[in-house]
């Protein structure tokens, strides 16, 4: 299905299972966007057949200083930010290779621990549904290439996308 939103005509999945599985997920990571503890959410497409990754989109996740008095970001440049940033993620579709096989994909966050030190994985108990994950879900680097998208920020944040994929 094709919507328009920020000026740009984007296609959107309409599996419900998918759909239940994105929004459990991102509902988790709203939650740890306001405590500040995220620090990256990585979407990993992989082959269901051979388990390799395919692409790894990977969202940094940078929290900003707030104790200065910055002014206020208007919002037709937060709009403009999306806006560049989901042109960057649509405009992969052209160097991108297109996949022919049946995949799985796999969201992944890592979040700082309870004292806020940095650490790979949650340190903690993780809510339910969640499981720690060791594996780096990584595409083989002889074999892929890496390409940094327009970042975009909030008054409190900055996402920096990234997609590495298999060439």
């Amino acid at each position: 299905m094709v919507i328009d939103k920020f000026d740009l005509e984007l296609l959107i999945a309409t599996n419900e299972d998918l759909e239940t599985y994105v929004t459990t997920v991102l509902s988790q990571v709203e939650q740890w966007i306001a405590l500040k503890s995220i620090k990256q959410v990585v979407l990993v497409i992989v082959s269901k057949e051979t388990k390799e990754t395919i692409e790894r989109w990977v969202f940094d996740v940078q929290t900003l200083d707030t104790s200065t008095q910055v002014s206020p970001k208007a919002e037709a440049d937060l709009y403009r930010d999306v806006h560049l940033m989901l042109a960057g993620i649509r405009g992969t579709n052209g160097m991108l290779s297109e996949i022919e096989e049946p995949t799985l994909c796999n969201i992944l966050a890592y979040v700082k621990d309870v004292e806020g030190a940095d650490g790979d994985a949650m340190q903690g108990e993780l809510p339910g549904g969640w499981e720690e994950a060791r594996s780096t879900c990584g595409v083989e680097q002889d074999l892929s290439s890496e390409v940094k998208l327009k970042p975009a920020a909030t008054l409190l944040h900055k996402i920096q996308p990234t997609v590495v994929y298999r060439d």
